[in-house]
C-alpha cells in the first residue's frame, strides 16, 4: 500500500515516518494542504515512489470516484489510494496495482490530491480532462491492477533470460 510522508509544511517537523504522518494528519484536519512524498508501488504507474503529491484537505461531499485520496487508517498510518466506488458515507479505495480493496468511512479521508510532482514536471488532477481520466482508471481499475502483475512477471522473465 501506499504509505505516505511529510515532504514538506510550514510547521517543525518531528522525528520518524510515524511522527511525520501523525503531523501531516493533524495539517490536513486543521484545513492545510502540503505536499506528501509517497513510498511505495501499490499506485504504479500513476504515482511512483518518490513522488510529491499535493493533498488539500476535502469534505466527504467532495470525493469521487476516480479521486486519489489521502486516508488514515489508523492514528499516524496514511495512505493515498484511488477512490474506485462511494457506498452512502464509505468508499472502496484501491492502489492501481493493487488487487485488493479497502472500505473506508469518509471521516478517515484526510484530503484529495490535486497534483504529482514528478522529476520537475506538475501533472494536475483537478482539470476536466485529468478527472475523466481517473474516473476511467477507476473504471478499469480491475483489469489494469492484472494486467500490471503480468507486466511485473513478464518483465522479470525477459531479465531472468540469459543473453549470449
Amino acid at each position: 500500500m501506499m504509505l505516505a510522508t511529510m515532504a514538506s509544511t510550514p510547521v517543525g517537523l518531528p522525528t520518524g515516518r510515524r511522527s511525520l504522518d501523525e503531523l501531516a494528519s493533524q495539517v490536513l484536519r486543521q484545513g492545510r494542504w502540503l505536499r506528501i512524498r509517497a513510498h511505495g508501488g501499490s499506485m504504479t504507474p500513476f504515482l511512483r515512489d518518490g513522488d510529491v503529491a499535493l493533498v488539500t484537505p476535502a469534505a466527504g461531499g467532495d470525493i469521487r470516484v476516480g479521486d486519489v485520496v489521502c486516508f488514515e487508517t489508523a492514528p499516524g498510518r496514511l495512505f493515498l489510494h484511488r477512490v474506485v466506488e462511494r457506498q452512502g458515507t464509505r468508499v472502496v479505495a484501491k492502489g492501481d496495482a493493487l488487487i485488493s480493496t479497502t472500505v473506508i468511512g469518509l471521516h478517515q479521508v484526510l484530503g484529495k490530491v490535486q497534483a504529482i510532482e514528478r522529476r520537475g514536471r506538475v501533472k494536475r488532477l483537478d482539470t476536466r480532462a485529468a478527472r475523466w481520466r481517473n474516473r476511467a482508471i477507476a473504471f478499469l481499475s480491475p483489469a489494469l491492477s492484472r494486467l500490471s502483475s503480468l507486466a511485473v512477471g513478464l518483465r522479470r522473465f525477459v531479465r531472468a533470460v540469459p543473453r549470449d
